[in-house]
């Protein structure tokens, strides 16, 4: 099941992107993109991104039924954060 969510754009992107594909690979997952889009996998969750002025628009394309929708925004938030 896919679904949508929006994150705040952080003020260091290229870092914040260095960051998080620093994350995602130490558990086995690929992460590919740029300031402006992008694509994740990891742990059987999938998605995209893109940033608008002020936010990060993230979709979720596929997740394990057993994780919460929660804990994946959660998730992946954290790796945006600077």
């Amino acid at each position: 099941m896919a679904f949508d969510f929006k994150i705040p754009k952080p003020k260091d992107m290229k870092k914040a992107l260095a960051s998080a594909k620093q994350e995602i690979a130490k558990s086995g997952g690929m992460f590919s993109g740029d300031e402006a889009a992008g694509r994740f996998s990891g742990s059987g969750v999938e998605g995209n991104y893109r940033t608008g002025n002020n936010f990060v628009a993230v979709t979720i394309t596929r997740k394990p039924l057993l994780y919460p929708e929660s804990a994946v925004k959660s998730t992946i938030a954290d790796y945006f954060r600077e």
